[in-house]
């Protein structure tokens, strides 16, 4: 199984934006789990574009955007996790952009 081949796998060391652009630039197909304390959210990745998102009992857009301002915890990367299912409605640069708005807003 080929993991994050980042020495540190650590959200603070590089963030969800970068993490969602390199896996969107690089086409990649993989799985994306992030997790934080108890929290654990898994996302699917192929030809870059995130599928399927998945955070506790919250699927898609919605949980991608519950980790969108997570600014600590970890990572991992698998390039062999692999699904079928298809439950986000965005484009991976769509989820992103809305993300941050989400962020923004709630900072304010």
């Amino acid at each position: 199984v080929q993991t994050c081949a980042l020495p540190i796998c650590r959200l603070s060391e590089m963030n969800l934006i970068d993490l969602f652009q390199s896996l969107e630039l690089g086409q990649k197909n993989c799985s994306l789990t992030l997790t934080r304390e108890d929290e654990r959210c898994v996302m699917f990745f192929q030809e870059g574009q995130l599928n399927h998102a998945e955070c506790g009992p919250t699927v898609g857009d919605d949980a991608v955007y519950a980790v969108a301002g997570w600014q600590d915890g970890a990572f991992e990367i698998d390039f062999n996790g692999r699904t079928e299912k298809k439950t986000t409605t965005k484009s991976t640069q769509g989820l992103l952009m809305e993300a941050l708005r989400l962020v923004d807003e709630a900072n304010r």
